[in-house]
């Protein structure tokens, strides 16, 4: 499996281009609003991209979701419980930033338990409620792809509309941290960690 992270916006969102060794066929976690370098590896690469998935609809993660989906024919995945958050400045916290931000439709809805196969790669859709309602993560073997619910010794924050606190751990504890411990988290913020490491560390989800 290659992975390409992408650090970019304002926000510095991790966005990940991902393909299968030998394959030109690609998915994306995650669209931020500086999607040039992007676009420029996905050329250079002549990748083939089949699917954009936000992992959640916050703004800060489908700020390109337009420009990557003019540029390329992916086809745009969000979780069923998001859908609303693609087209609500206030859920997604763009209003509140005077931007306004609205994401074209999604083509596809996903729920827990679904796959997405991408060659010889194939992700398992886990529903990972708490930072918002339809949160997901992607796993694929040893990695997975988190999104804003645990990053490297934190986790996602529950200050916004419709976070729930108790969801959040209850997914870590339950959906994450059952993950083998050499699995590599993928955060939609910061370093890359593993299920092992903030079993050990992390101060917000251990006793």
């Amino acid at each position: 499996m290659n992975i390409h992270k992408f650090t970019i916006g304002n926000f510095a969102v991790n966005n990940y281009l991902v393909h299968a060794v030998n394959s030109s066929k690609a998915i994306l976690f995650d669209a931020g609003e500086d999607t040039e370098v992007i676009l420029k590896k996905i050329d250079q690469l002549k990748l083939d991209l089949k699917y954009l998935v936000n992992t959640h609809g916050h703004s800060d993660h489908i700020a390109g979701n337009n420009k990557i989906l003019q540029n390329t024919d992916a086809q745009l995945l969000i979780h069923q419980d998001e859908v609303e958050y693609l087209s609500d400045p206030t859920l997604n916290l763009s209003g509140f930033l005077g931007i306004n931000l609205y994401s074209p439709p999604p083509d596809m809805l996903l729920k827990d338990g679904d796959i997405i196969t991408l060659d010889s790669l194939s992700f398992w859709v886990v529903h990972t409620p708490g930072h918002t309602p339809g949160h997901i993560s992607l796993v694929a073997d040893e990695h997975a792809f988190v999104g804003d619910v645990i990053f490297q010794g934190s986790i996602g924050r529950i200050d916004f509309p419709k976070a729930s606190g108790q969801q959040l751990i209850e997914s870590i504890r339950n959906k994450i941290y059952q993950l083998p411990d050499n699995t590599i988290l993928y955060p939609g913020h910061g370093p890359n960690t593993s299920v092992g490491e903030e079993k050990r560390s992390n101060p917000f989800v251990n006793p």
